[in-house]
């Protein structure tokens, strides 16, 4: 990703909608799938790919929790502000490849907005699967429909985008039983779409940039509402179409 798009994540992370309602999702999904039975204080938690840190807050309530980045810039901004908690450690990791993890550490794992930066993202999955212990439970945010691949993908250097069943075929392949399958970001996605099509339309020849649309205050708070909503419904529901697609899986006893 370039360095510059890290700033504008950690500037925009905790007020832009996308990212706001992002974390509604991940939250509800926590709360409804994750095992009541362990102890918080007994569960260790990795954030593979932590980015600036945003998700680091909202998971230590779920346990003790290590953010992992390739990126010492990233790593950087994680350590700024609220992140910089006892409750989470920070490692850095290499790219692609074996993860400096222990099979079985980890109870609880996050690859949010991750796998479309790799470019062997089955092999991230099945070290994913081997770090996690039985019984673990593994929650996967990407990127949807190649049709959608735009500025903002190059910018953050993705390599795919995703439909929910490619998405969910990898995660079995990788040893995973798949318990939530579901598109997201559902009610932005015909805005988006155009603004996708239409853009991509308009040569440009600036460096790509990521899309964010800088909304006035009140409609930036409502669109953050209705992702609210949908995080809501998202514990009931699978949504048929989305910008994004979001798994919960887990890894089975014995395997």
């Amino acid at each position: 990703m370039e360095l510059d798009e890290y700033r504008r994540m950690y500037e925009l992370e905790r007020t832009y909608w996308w990212h706001v309602g992002r974390l509604d999702l991940l939250r509800s999904l926590l709360d409804t799938w994750l095992p009541r039975k362990a102890r918080k204080d007994g569960r260790l938690v990795l954030d593979f790919g932590c980015g600036t840190g945003t998700t680091l807050e909202l998971l230590s309530r779920y346990g003790r929790v290590v953010g992992a980045d390739e990126s010492e810039v990233a790593l950087g901004y994680c350590r700024q502000g609220e992140t910089n908690s006892p409750r989470v450690n920070l490692v850095r990791i290499p790219r692609e490849g074996r993860l400096p993890f222990r099979d079985g550490s980890f109870d609880l794992v996050t690859a949010l907005d991750v796998l479309e930066h790799l470019q062997d993202d089955r092999s991230a999955l099945a070290e994913l699967h081997r770090i996690l212990a039985p019984g673990g439970v593994l929650v996967v945010f990407v990127p949807a429909y190649r049709f959608l691949w735009s500025e903002h993908d190059e910018a953050l250097h993705h390599r795919r985008r995703y439909i929910a069943s490619s998405l969910h075929i990898r995660l079995n392949r990788a040893g995973f039983r798949v318990l939530k399958r579901t598109y997201a970001i559902a009610f932005s996605f015909p805005l988006v779409a155009c603004y996708r099509v239409v853009k991509g339309l308009i040569p440009s020849s600036e460096e790509p940039r990521t899309s964010y649309v800088m909304l006035p205050r009140a409609v930036n708070s409502l669109f953050a509402w209705f992702l609210k909503v949908e995080a809501v419904l998202v514990r009931w529901m699978n949504f048929p179409f989305g910008t994004s697609i979001a798994a919960v899986a887990i890894k089975e006893d014995g395997r």
